[in-house]
């Protein structure tokens, strides 16, 4: 049998395992076992924005229930697919699950795109699966990093070229809220080498120390804090989804608030609750990663963009483990690192699930 862990789409505090047979591939079709995955509030955040932005689609469910992607890597177990073989390793987007069944297109060397018939209208970055292979940029040893960091590491870089882009849309400081998350602190990490702007963390009290001991902001503030901001232009990145935080930020700057970009919403529980009603300042707006790297890719071409991700998440993934350690989970355990995340893990820790059936 094959398991599959699934979330209530209306309460993601309600979850079940549901046993499958394990799939059958037809013509053309693949059978991944799924080895290990990583679980951060990135996933989290895919299933309070399920239904916007079709989060839960990727891997269909039962109605009412949803399988949330999580990034993973998973080995070949049966291929109908003449170009992909038998035990090759692939990383890329897995359901919470124990085996995966795609429709490998455009085979080649690096991976292959899943051309299921229910994927095909999704963002094409979330169905590319890449080679694992030191030579496909997924060095020996590293696979728990892979996981955990360049997806998220991924979306620190664009937002980073995004800004840098648009001259940072005249900002002198830009403040990062739930700055303890790792996609935060990633951005920091890039903001910092360019040393063009001032970078401010926005976290709780609990995370403030955390924040500040990774040495990538210019100045850190907890959320009761915001009045304290410069009375500066200001761009602010919200990766909590807090709303009374949000608000607070853009009554306070007023109209040196240039720029509010939304990427997360680590702080899931407060969306129910507070309305933000009009606000002074930068109208919010979702930043979505596909969009940028699809932009920059056809701009740059794709190899060269690639290229540039590469090296800035290798030059991340040398320097993280100072500030994070990854903790292993075995399949059986899924809920309970799910529970943890769910509930807010602290900064210091990342989780992977392995595969141990």
């Amino acid at each position: 049998m094959s398991q599959d862990f699934l979330v209530a789409r209306n309460d993601l505090t309600q979850t079940t395992m549901m046993d499958l047979a394990p799939p059958a591939p037809g013509i053309g079709e693949v059978v991944i076992r799924v080895e290990r995955f990583a679980v951060t509030a990135n996933n989290i955040t895919y299933g309070v924005a399920g239904d916007m932005i079709g989060y839960w689609n990727f891997f269909p469910a039962p109605e009412s229930w949803g399988r949330i992607p999580v990034w993973g890597i998973g080995t070949v177990t049966h291929s109908e697919h003449p170009e992909v073989v038998a035990g090759e390793r692939y990383y890329g987007y897995f359901p919470m699950s124990q085996t995966l069944l795609v429709k490998p297109e455009k085979v080649s060397l690096r991976g292959f795109t899943d051309a299921s018939s229910h994927r095909t209208s999704l963002p094409v970055v979330y169905n590319q699966y890449s080679c694992v292979s030191q030579d496909n940029g997924f060095p020996s040893g590293l696979d728990n990093h892979a996981m955990l960091y360049r997806p998220l590491f991924t979306t620190s870089f664009v937002l980073d070229d995004y800004f840098a882009e648009h001259q940072f849309f005249g900002a002198g400081t830009i403040v990062l809220a739930s700055a303890s998350s790792k996609t935060a602190f990633g951005l920091a990490f890039q903001m910092q080498a360019r040393k063009e702007v001032r970078v401010v963390g926005l976290t709780s009290a609990a995370n403030k120390e955390f924040v500040e001991m990774t040495g990538l902001y210019d100045q850190v503030l907890t959320y009761d804090e915001v009045e304290r901001l410069a009375l500066t232009p200001t761009a602010y990145v919200d990766m909590s989804g807090n709303r009374e935080v949000l608000s607070r930020v853009h009554h306070h700057l007023k109209e040196q608030l240039v720029n509010s970009c939304g990427v997360g919403i680590t702080h899931w529980t407060t969306r129910d609750t507070q309305e933000v009603g009009v606000l002074p300042g930068a109208k919010p707006e979702m930043f979505f990663a596909p969009s940028q790297i699809v932009k920059r890719t056809e701009a740059l071409g794709p190899g060269a963009y690639q290229q540039q991700i590469q090296v800035a998440t290798q030059r991340f993934m040398a320097q993280v483990d100072r500030w994070v350690q990854i903790n292993e989970q075995g399949f059986s355990h899924v809920k309970a690192v799910y529970d943890i995340v769910l509930n807010g893990a602290r900064p210091d820790q990342g989780y992977v699930v392995v595969n141990d059936a």
